[in-house]
């Protein structure tokens, strides 16, 4: 467990995401490149509502990768950058170029040795890619970015993207962040919604595991770690969190 760890409750999910919008001003503040990794699902919605209307937000030098990606054309409902490409980009706060997307012709293993690459580019620093900020969902299995419970993948410790063609949920072919470029991130905020994600948010939070889930394994190094949940997904929790309106 981090000891930096920090479990934010708010009243609904629209609370949320003005904090998580509040959050990206303070990170960003002071800093001509801000570097941000996302995850899809509905944070894509969350954002694209909130994002707009945030006001002290300054995106002009923000470099926006992901933490995971299916292998599907952009065109693909299924695609994370399609889904901000369609509907955050029409606002006018972030451009295509300020994306760092996969390359979805390629094969699932070249095309995670492309998007090392192309990391590599936007963090030309040796060492592990240390992202500003990374905003990471649960699947309601324990799951975070595209690793799975009891997957090899969750042992990766020689690469910054891994490939994997076998996963759980669809569709099979995805590439991911490996946990240790996600511990290395500066800061690491989890969002959960949702009376779904009761039971595994106590499992994930409070219960010491031999095997532990994927996202009960993300533990910044030297970061911090944040949980912004709304209260239903936070009704099963008995240890310490702090509740709030907005931060």
């Amino acid at each position: 467990m981090s000891s930096s760890r920090q479990i934010c409750v708010f009243p609904s999910p629209a609370e949320l995401a003005l904090s998580l919008s509040q959050l990206l001003v303070h990170e960003s503040q002071g800093t001509c490149s801000f570097r941000l990794a996302l995850s899809g699902g509905s944070l894509v919605q969350l954002l694209s509502r909130e994002l707009p209307k945030t006001a002290g937000l300054n995106t002009a030098g923000w470099k926006v990768a992901f933490c995971d990606e299916r292998l599907v054309p952009f065109s693909d409902p299924e695609s994370t950058y399609g889904e901000y490409k369609r509907q955050l980009v029409p606002h006018g706060l972030l451009s295509e170029s300020q994306f760092v997307t996969i390359d979805p012709a390629l094969p699932v293993e070249e095309a995670a040795v492309d998007y090392t690459k192309k990391l590599r580019e936007l963090f030309p620093d040796d060492g592990l890619p240390a992202f500003d900020l990374l905003i990471l969902g649960i699947g309601p299995d324990g799951h975070t970015a595209s690793l799975f419970p009891g997957h090899p993948l969750l042992q990766v410790t020689d690469k910054v993207v891994a490939p994997i063609s076998d996963s759980p949920k669809p569709p099979p072919q995805r590439i991911t962040l490996t946990l240790p470029v996600i511990n290395a991130a500066k800061t690491v905020v989890f969002v959960a919604t949702g009376e779904g994600k009761a039971t595994i948010l106590k499992r994930i939070l409070q219960e010491e595991e031999s095997d532990p889930l994927p996202a009960a394994r993300v533990s910044p190094v030297r970061g911090k770690l944040l949980w912004f949940v709304d209260e239903p997904a936070a009704r099963e929790l008995t240890c310490p969190v702090e509740k709030h309106s907005v931060l």
